[in-house]
């Protein structure tokens, strides 16, 4: 209960937090502020671009946009890793999520098995996303690619200001990284025969928090890397 009710309420908080900032960047400088006549605004807009959602070429785009944006950033063969890693990722997230917030059972059947080899494809393709792409995030790298990068970056309304996307996408894409392996290790520690119960229930508890940690880094990876 204090799971699924945690990750709904942060999952909807980041969603509206970036849509948000979004939608603010659309404003003229001057006219960026929180208020509650720019939130009557955002409700409007947001009402209507999720309306838009509900036409299957909407969907097209979406997915034409990410196979170009995959095949853009991840050349030859490892686009397929890309993809391959995405795919499983939404089972994965999708699985999860609606078991954990519907069914207290949780998640058991053939969804399980599914999602025991889908988690073991997307952690092969999450380790070779690593030695593809883990040096284009570290420290040393993200100040040049902060100077080089559309000035404007993300807007945020708090601080009044853009921020560098550079940092927000390695952030995004360390606590990815991280959970990713959290949930491996969990999955594989559930499985072995040499812990006891309240170890399995250890294990359990960290595969949750940790999907969450992962889908939110999802969500501001698509924000800030993927969507334009």
């Amino acid at each position: 209960m204090i799971f699924g009710i945690t990750s709904l309420v942060l999952i909807v908080a980041l969603s509206l937090r970036l849509t948000f900032g979004r939608y603010l960047g659309r404003l003229p400088e001057d006219n960026r502020k929180i208020t509650a006549e720019n939130f009557k605004a955002y409700i409007k807009w947001i009402a209507g671009w999720k309306l838009s959602f509900l036409k299957l070429e909407r969907w097209d785009r979406c997915l034409d946009h990410l196979v170009a944006w995959g095949k853009k950033n991840y050349p030859g063969w490892t686009a397929w890793v890309f993809y391959i890693l995405s795919l499983c990722y939404v089972y994965l997230a999708f699985s999860g999520l609606i078991f954990a917030w519907l069914v207290p059972r949780g998640l058991y059947g053939y969804p399980l098995l599914l999602h025991v080899a889908a988690g073991a494809l997307f952690a092969i393709s999450l380790t070779i996303i690593l030695f593809l792409k883990a040096r284009e995030f570290l420290p040393d790298k993200l100040g040049l690619r902060a100077a080089t990068q559309d000035k404007r970056g993300f807007w945020c309304p708090l601080l009044g200001k853009h921020l560098p996307r550079s940092y927000l996408a390695a952030v995004a894409f360390w606590v990815f990284a991280v959970s990713g392996f959290l949930l491996a290790a969990s999955t594989l520690g559930s499985m072995l025969p040499y812990f006891n119960y309240p170890a399995q229930i250890l294990f359990f508890n960290l595969h949750r928090w940790s999907a969450l940690a992962s889908v939110l880094a999802a969500i501001l990876t698509l924000d800030v890397m993927i969507v334009d």
